[in-house]
């Protein structure tokens, strides 16, 4: 399975930066080292942390013939602006925690493990060590 996580976001955000330190953990060869089933073969998910006033909207799509899922997450620009760093450690990770298992349960898809990837993912995200911290109230 490979797993992205990826951002578009303004540099006042410093969404970058948690990105890098998530991509230190080295999740990219924990994922690809395991097997959930033919079905689903990756996620990239996108951290969208943009101006308001741009009109982005939140994508969502699951390409079937390449059997990939790929969704928007969308974050307040202010927010996480004014945010410490530990708050937008923490804002990021609650985030991919609660919107990966929704979007990936609007599909059904055949010989694909969600709920082992899921506990996976969830165990993954629990493993960083950042779930002491305090987040921002999500916006969404």
């Amino acid at each position: 399975m490979k797993l992205n996580i990826l951002c578009d976001s303004d540099w006042e955000s410093r969404v970058s930066s948690v990105l890098s330190q998530l991509s230190s953990s080295g999740y990219h060869r924990l994922f690809e080292e395991r097997d959930y089933g033919i079905g689903l073969l990756g996620i990239v998910v996108v951290i969208m942390c943009r101006d308001p006033k741009l009109n982005f909207k939140r994508r969502v799509r699951f390409a079937k013939k390449e059997k990939h899922l790929y969704m928007d997450i969308m974050l307040n620009l202010d927010q996480m602006r004014q945010a410490e760093p530990n708050v937008r450690k923490r804002t990021i990770i609650d985030r991919l925690a609660e919107e990966v298992p929704i979007v990936l349960h609007r599909y059904a898809i055949p010989d694909f493990d969600d709920a082992r990837f899921l506990a996976d993912f969830k165990g993954w995200l629990k493993d960083i060590g950042w779930s002491g911290e305090t987040a921002a109230p999500s916006d969404k």
